[in-house]
């Protein structure tokens, strides 16, 4: 079993190649802007560490022996893949190559994210995007299991692996059937809890960043955490509130995605409650440059949305740039 040669460099290939083309060590040279000398001690280090030799020299050309013939055309094929290697990799950090996934609450995707990547994939046309619309329990596991490359909601759960950037702030309010005439918000537009007395509500599922945010709150009425009815998402619950079935407490960004003719909206006071969407990402790898690029896109848009009642920049969010 023969040993692989040591000492073998990207060098040496280079300068056989340089030889094997030119059928001389001073065309060579010349091509790679070195001495006759240094090409030649090249190519002769090359064939000492293969024990081969790989040129036949004449007073008048430089061949290639029966081993060089046999060496030249696949070490182009390894010059050609190491080229095209270093060509993606740079391509890559210039933004003109990647891929980008992102999970995120259905509400960021359609009010923040997609508007601000029309703009991001106008300035780097070759990146791929891959967006999921998901829960936010559902989502941090894609985060923590690089599944995505980072995600938009409010927090579900402590994660000692993930990172929270708060972006943005979103009030709560209740969406109701327009035509509910005992349902009317005050001077100040917003509706207050008690005016809920006796209504059923209609909730989401465990794993959104809505109910755990609700749950955690001791100063809610009892029913806000316990609703009487389950959707699986917010488009579910705006379709049981449109049938008559109660109303749905809901954040100002949620609420304005699934919004009808028939269905009206209130922001909710005394108490208000707030949830906060944030950028999550791991803590242990870094973004790739595609992934910041796409962040810094999202708070370029917000800087400038025209947000609905109830929504705002979180705090220091219109200063970060990714």
């Amino acid at each position: 079993m023969h040993r692989l040669p040591k000492h073998v460099t990207l060098k040496h290939l280079t300068a056989f190649v340089a030889v094997a083309q030119e059928s001389s060590f001073t065309h060579a040279g010349k091509r790679l802007f070195q001495t006759q000398s240094s090409v030649t001690s090249l190519v002769r280090q090359l064939e000492e560490a293969l024990a081969t030799q790989l040129f036949a020299r004449t007073s008048r050309r430089v061949l290639l022996t029966a081993a060089g013939e046999e060496f030249l055309p696949r070490v182009m094929r390894l010059l050609a893949d190491f080229d095209g290697v270093i060509e993606d990799v740079v391509r890559f950090g210039a933004l003109e190559r990647g891929r980008v996934g992102v999970a995120a609450a259905p509400s960021a995707i359609t009010q923040l994210i997609a508007p601000a990547a029309a703009v991001f994939s106008a300035q780097y046309p070759a990146i791929r995007l891959y967006l999921s619309d998901d829960n936010s329990g559902r989502i941090q596991r894609k985060v923590s299991t690089r599944e995505v490359d980072f995600g938009l909601t409010s927090r579900w759960a402590d994660a000692p692996g993930l990172h929270f950037d708060p972006l943005l702030e979103d009030r709560f309010g209740v969406l109701y059937r327009r035509d509910d005439a005992s349902l009317r918000p005050g001077r100040d537009g917003a509706m207050r809890w008690a005016d809920l007395a006796g209504r059923k509500l209609v909730g989401v599922v465990d794993e959104t960043g809505i109910m755990a945010l609700l749950r955690a709150r001791a100063d809610l009425p009892i029913e806000a955490a316990a609703p009487f009815y389950e959707a699986s998402s917010t488009t579910s619950q705006a379709a049981l509130v449109k049938a008559g079935m109660g109303v749905a407490l809901l954040p100002a960004l949620a609420a304005q995605r699934v919004m009808e003719p028939e269905l009206a909206y209130a922001l909710l006071a005394r108490p208000t409650v707030v949830r906060t969407m944030c950028i999550i990402r791991h803590k242990e790898y870094a973004l790739s440059p595609a992934a910041e690029a796409l962040i810094r896109a999202i708070r370029d848009y917000l800087r400038g949305a025209a947000l609905p009642a109830g929504c705002r920049l979180a705090a220091g969010a219109a200063r970060r740039r990714g």
